[in-house]
């Protein structure tokens, strides 16, 4: 088991439907690679984890690295993980609601990862603490605008 945490921004602006075509399309790809993970959506910028065969991992992060939707991605952690914090495709965005009701099943709103004990961060410390390291760079940005 194999975990990758990275950020990205987007290149564009993406439409609701187009996001969603990408959200269905590799839910699907992922499932079939044994691949889950959390992909965090705000202000144009993305945090994700995925976690999965160390073989799966390397081809999805190539694929990921070379979709021109994406730019400055960073990667902040590349480990051997014991288990899964996320046994489940989970995603947050700030207004789910906008989504297509087929993809709003897996989607959350992104204030669920807010409270520090909010399940939604994943089991594991570490990753929780990438997670809330995500989230207070935003409140950081706010106060400073």
């Amino acid at each position: 088991m194999h975990r990758i945490i990275y950020v990205s921004q987007a290149v564009r602006g993406m439409s609701s439907k187009e996001l969603a075509v990408i959200v269905e399309k590799a839910q699907k790809s992922n499932a079939a690679a044994d691949v889950t993970g959390m992909l965090v959506g705000h202000m144009g910028w993305f945090l994700q984890v995925i976690e999965g065969p160390a073989e799966a991992l390397a081809a999805l992060f190539h694929r990921i690295s070379s979709d021109p939707r994406h730019g400055n991605i960073r990667v902040l952690v590349s480990e051997a993980a014991p288990a899964r914090a996320f046994p489940e495709w989970r995603m947050a965005f700030t207004e789910p609601h906008v989504l297509p009701k087929p993809v709003q099943k897996h989607v959350f709103a992104l204030q669920n990862l807010i409270p520090i004990n909010s399940p939604d961060r994943g089991s594991e410390t570490a990753v929780r603490q990438v997670v809330r390291d995500f989230l207070a760079a935003f409140e950081r940005l706010e106060k400073t605008a």
